[in-house]
């Protein structure tokens, strides 16, 4: 009988550490804050949604927010990039990960400007911002917040960075691109 308790408390001991290694190998914890790297990754986005439907600390998601929104008036983007990005981490709904991935667009854009309007990095930037938009869609898939506009603008984004990454020709009316500065 105490044999038997003993291998059940075992297995479920074993299942229970396995369910949090799993977790943690995935970077997703519930309760805890995402980090930046994980916003460009659209299935940890999603499980954290499923797991923290009203996000976590969202005070100071809402805060955030707010100065991204201040920034984004004065055109600070990268002011606005990190505010929103704050928030986002709290709280990745898909308004904020819009505004997110917008103004990080912007700064990026006008970084390159103030480059010569290089086209290094672009490549980059843009496959960044591919990213960025799939994890709009994941939260949204999650969360079903964006209306049937803005839904339909964030696959029409992600439609054309994705025939960018695949030609790596700026297609026409690509709204990404001209928040990025640069109208092919």
């Amino acid at each position: 009988m105490m044999e038997r308790q003993s291998a059940r408390l075992r297995w479920l001991t074993n299942g229970a550490l396995a369910i949090l290694m799993g977790t943690a190998a995935a970077g997703v914890l519930a309760g805890e804050p995402l980090n930046q790297r994980q916003l460009s990754e659209p299935d940890v986005v999603a499980q954290w949604l499923r797991d923290n439907p009203e996000g976590v600390d969202k005070k100071g998601a809402a805060f955030s927010f707010n100065e991204g929104l201040k920034y984004k008036s004065k055109k600070y983007w990268s002011a606005a990039a990190k505010s929103f990005g704050e928030s986002a981490i709290r709280n990745p709904t898909p308004q904020v990960l819009t505004e997110y991935v917008a103004a990080n667009l912007r700064m990026l854009g006008e970084i390159r400007a103030r480059n010569g309007n290089t086209s290094l990095g672009v490549e980059r930037d843009m496959d960044y911002a591919l990213m960025q938009y799939q994890t709009v869609m994941a939260a949204d898939n999650v969360l079903g917040a964006l209306s049937a506009h803005d839904k339909t603008r964030v696959e029409a984004d992600i439609a054309c960075l994705t025939d960018y990454a695949r030609t790596r020709l700026a297609p026409a009316g690509c709204q990404p691109f001209e928040l990025y500065g640069m109208q092919p």
